[in-house]
């Protein structure tokens, strides 16, 4: 395996590139966040569970997703479990509270994002 190696001048492009970030982004206005304080959409949300192993625990979390505007999702963290059967069953139960139809009839379709993996 070969050590990686930078040349002094990389490097200094690298830094200088760095410190003009500050120059070239924007600041952003109260107005890009609205959706997070207009929280109505979330009384008609699917919500989605996810199992992920992270750190030796097994992470549940529950995703809101508005089928209306696919792209307009919420997603939370809500507890660790060392068994994945227990954060399974804690994922189902969870899912099921915050639902509002607990039949989960409300679905969102991987085809409404209209992704193009080529």
């Amino acid at each position: 395996m070969r050590k990686f190696s930078l040349s002094k001048e990389m490097y200094a492009q690298m830094l200088d590139g760095l410190n003009n970030l500050y120059f070239s982004d924007k600041l952003g206005f109260s107005d890009d966040l609205k959706f997070i304080a207009n929280d109505y959409w979330l009384g008609d949300t699917a919500v989605i569970e996810q199992l992920q192993l992270r750190k030796g625990l097994w992470e549940v979390h529950l995703i809101f997703a508005y089928p209306s505007a696919p792209t307009r999702f919420l997603k939370r963290r809500i507890t660790a479990h060392a068994s994945p059967q227990r954060a399974a069953q804690m994922a189902f139960y969870m899912r099921r509270l915050a639902a509002k139809d607990q039949r989960g009839t409300i679905s969102v379709n991987i085809d409404d994002f209209h992704l193009s993996l080529n």
